[in-house]
């Protein structure tokens, strides 16, 4: 043990030498650039080859004789920039490339196909996607290893090694390539855990005040039991989760639910961990009397308080990062994985790629609106025919409104509503020409609702675009469950528009009658569209992340200046639960109200009684709506699983509303409270 202990010690007194971290330094620049060299080498080629692909297959009609697809349809070949691509696989797959007028349903698919002989078998794929992707890796992996030279961890990183080899060992010789890559993650978690609490200990080392606090709440949330609890947990989960992934079930549900459980487990322990520290840092202190030293010394309240709150929010920040960059290169390295043989397979990776791995944004149909002076007439006509209305002289304000709301609504369904044994709707969907422009793949995604709505029944509809009645597309559907047509972008007009008529084929039987009418909610037929890449949204789903657990972290130490450690927890996480669950609880309310007071029987003691109590309950949701909605309005994960846009404008609106309004809101209480309040008694003895 003491011969360890002196060869550790020698290390250690190396790695410390400037001559060795220049060494090294130059070492793992070395490193970097003799591996993602090559890479990028790759990565830009393949680029270029995919931009000329593109270009020279837009607008491509085998039946106008266009060179490159008739050259596909007959051998499976084309020839761009002087290189042949395609073959044998092409050619089997011709009649789903182009559609029945002799368009390329699909350009980009189509090009990936085509690229798929140019991709070196010695590198991961999702390396060479994107020369972004290819730098990005590089400069992480660059910066990640000079951080371990200069900041004296080298020999931890080799001990790391050492430790994590024996379990990687074991699982590579026994072929368990999930186990493997598991045990892997946790060492590699863990180190890049430590080394970025060290990076930080040392920016934060300066003599000021706001920096001193958080180095010193840096310090204690790597000993604190109430951290290092959930920090460990979280280290060791994300690593697990892969291994829990069905390998029978298709690619892009792997991939959803991976992103669902990962970035849903980083949150939510990564927000316990927030309110726990902050609020623990604070309470401990105060209730231990070690602020009485920080009192009374030139520290200021504000600057305490800044301190405390920059200190959580650094922790929350490291933890994104090294959950962040795990969760996305796994998702790259899992959309990799083999499908199944076929069309289902191809079909498969396709939606990984123009589905879920890529930002798209959903355009609705037009529906029809009624104009104000129509919604009086008919309200008029309404209270006409209703004998109790049309006896008073004045029919009530409220009760016009009510009438109106409900006339708004039913004009609305009814355009939903398509009738059975042929019946059509025609829905127009406009402002598309940049999704022509893009040529981006078009999804139509639709959820339909009939008959019981029984999942296990399915039922025929058919899509027609555009008015083409001699090119129907046929699908059936299982009622209340979404579905998706991928439809190509040469169906976009020129003026940026286009028609989409659903046909409801479904013929009910005679006991059936007057029913059977297809209908769908507002929010469950649309069309989306690529317009951005994944790596930029994932990026911009982290940032909404951390604004949100900046807010709890102010939450947290602003509870703890006034209350106790248990009662600073319990209100804090009754806000965080009430915040993420408002959107829930909005739904409730829209289908939650109490009696018409028009309608009631006022003497009757219990019926009152039941009104007051559903008016109040409705009452205290609508303000806890209306509080927290924007806090759990924020669900950057489920955009993402969706393969969603999450544009600038609502990280801009989370860092205001969370980072800022409500944060500041926090911020100002704390305050308040911590200048108000008499932090320390002199008994006079001692």
């Amino acid at each position: 043990m003491r011969v360890l202990i002196n060869i550790y010690r020698r290390l250690d007194q190396l790695q410390r030498k400037r001559s060795f971290r220049l060494g090294a330094s130059l070492f793992a620049l070395i490193l970097c650039a003799a591996t993602y060299g090559p890479l990028l080498v790759v990565s830009y080629d393949l680029h270029a080859q995919r931009n000329a692909l593109g270009q020279a297959l837009a607008g491509q009609n085998r039946a106008q004789q266009d060179e490159h697809a008739v050259s596909l349809h007959e051998t499976g070949k084309v020839t761009v920039g002087g290189r042949t691509y395609g073959g044998r696989e092409i050619l089997r797959l011709r009649d789903q490339i182009f559609d029945q007028e002799g368009n390329i349903i699909a350009v980009h698919p189509l090009v990936e196909l085509l690229l798929d002989d140019q991709r070196p078998g010695w590198v991961p794929t999702f390396m060479l996607e994107e020369p972004q992707t290819t730098r990005m890796l590089a400069a992480i992996t660059l910066l990640w290893l000079l951080l371990v030279v200069w900041i004296e961890l080298t020999v931890a990183l080799v001990l790391t090694v050492l430790a994590t080899s024996l379990p990687v060992g074991l699982c590579w010789w026994l072929g368990a390539e999930p186990a493997l890559v598991a045990f892997a993650g946790m060492g590699l978690l863990t180190f890049t855990f430590v080394l970025l609490t060290r990076a930080a200990l040392i920016l934060f080392g300066s003599g000021h005040q706001v920096p001193a606090v958080a180095n010193t709440l840096l310090k204690e949330a790597t000993r604190s039991r109430i951290s290092l609890v959930f920090v460990l947990l979280l280290l060791v989960i994300l690593p697990l989760l892969p291994i829990w992934l069905d390998p029978e079930t298709p690619l892009r549900f792997r991939i959803q639910t991976f992103i669902s459980r990962s970035l849903g487990v980083t949150y939510v322990l990564a927000a316990c961990m927030t309110l726990f520290l902050s609020c623990s840092t604070v309470a401990f202190e105060i209730r231990d009397r070690q602020i009485w030293q920080l009192m009374t010394k030139p520290l200021s309240r504000f600057n305490y308080l800044a301190g405390k709150w920059l200190g959580v929010i650094t922790v929350n920040l490291i933890i994104l990062l090294v959950a962040g960059v795990s969760i996305f290169t796994y998702v790259k390295y899992l959309a990799q994985s083999d499908v199944a043989p076929g069309r289902e397979g191809a079909l498969d990776r396709l939606a990984v790629r123009d589905e879920i791995l890529t930002a798209r944004i959903g355009a609705a149909p037009v529906l029809r609106v009624m104009t104000d002076e129509q919604v009086r007439a008919r309200v008029e006509q309404m209270i006409e025919r209703d004998p109790d209305l049309s006896r008073l002289e004045e029919v009530p304000r409220a009760r016009k409104n009510q009438l109106a709301m409900e006339l708004i609504q039913s004009n609305e369904q009814a355009q939903r509503s398509v009738p059975p044994r042929g019946g059509q709707q025609t829905y127009t969907f406009r402002n598309l020409g940049r999704a022509k422009s893009l040529q981006s793949t078009l999804t139509l995604r639709y959820r339909f609702h009939i008959l019981r709505d029984d999942e296990h029944e399915t039922f025929p509809v058919a899509f027609v675009f555009n008015d083409r009645v001699d090119v129907p597309v046929q699908r059936m559907y299982f009622p209340t469950v979404t579905h998706r047509l991928s439809i190509p972008t040469n169906a976009i007009r020129d003026d940026g528009t286009m028609d989409v008529t659903v046909v409801n084929l479904y013929r009910p039987l005679p006991t059936e009658r007057g029913r059977g009418a297809l209908n769908f909610e507002a929010d469950d037929f649309e069309l989306l569209y690529k317009v951005g890449r994944f790596e930029a949204n994932f990026f911009r789903a982290v940032l909404i992340t951390w604004v949100k657990l900046a807010f709890l972290a102010m939450l947290g130490i602003a509870c703890a200046t006034l209350l106790s450690f248990p009662v600073a927890c319990l209100f804090a996480f009754t806000i965080f639960l009430a915040g993420t669950l408002s959107p829930f609880l909005a739904i409730a309310l829209s289908e939650y109200y109490p009696p018409d007071p028009t309608t009631m029987d006022w003497g009757n003691l219990g019926e009152v009684l039941y009104w007051a109590f559903k008016s109040l309950t409705r009452g205290i949701a609508q303000v806890l709506v209306y509080v927290l909605g924007r806090f759990g309005g924020y669900r950057p994960t489920q955009s993402l699983v969706e393969g969603r846009l999450i544009p600038w404008q609502s990280v801009a609106g989370g860092v205001w509303w969370l980072g800022v309004i409500w944060s500041g809101i926090a911020a100002t209480f704390g305050y308040l409270v911590m200048r108000n309040r008499q932090l320390a008694i002199y008994s006079g003895h001692g």
